[in-house]
């Protein structure tokens, strides 16, 4: 059985892998950072905040690991006008699998 703390551990690591958020709109893709992460027991957070700048079709949000690979990607169309912020979670639950 994996302890609270270990789960956390785990948690903590994926996290760790994080380096960047791409962006992929219509006319090209755009690089941020994440606006914040968070971690509640078993369940771990990134949010992105798509604000005033991020304007136009945009067709998938990316976690980019430090390796250069796609971690997680929410491929979805999202039109997004200038007035408004977008704020998106990624959210990964760290759970045991019995066998």
């Amino acid at each position: 059985m994996i302890t609270t703390e270990g789960i956390q551990k785990i948690a903590q690591s994926i996290l760790d892998l994080v380096d960047y958020v791409g962006v992929q709109m219509k006319t090209g893709t755009k690089e941020l950072q994440p606006y914040r992460t968070s971690m509640d027991v078993d369940t771990l957070k990134v949010f992105i905040m798509l604000d005033d700048t991020i304007v136009g079709d945009i067709q998938n949000i990316k976690l980019i690991g430090k390796s250069g690979k796609v971690l997680l990607e929410n491929p979805q169309e999202i039109v997004k006008n200038e007035t408004k912020g977008l704020l998106v979670v990624f959210s990964i639950k760290v759970v045991e699998v019995a066998e």
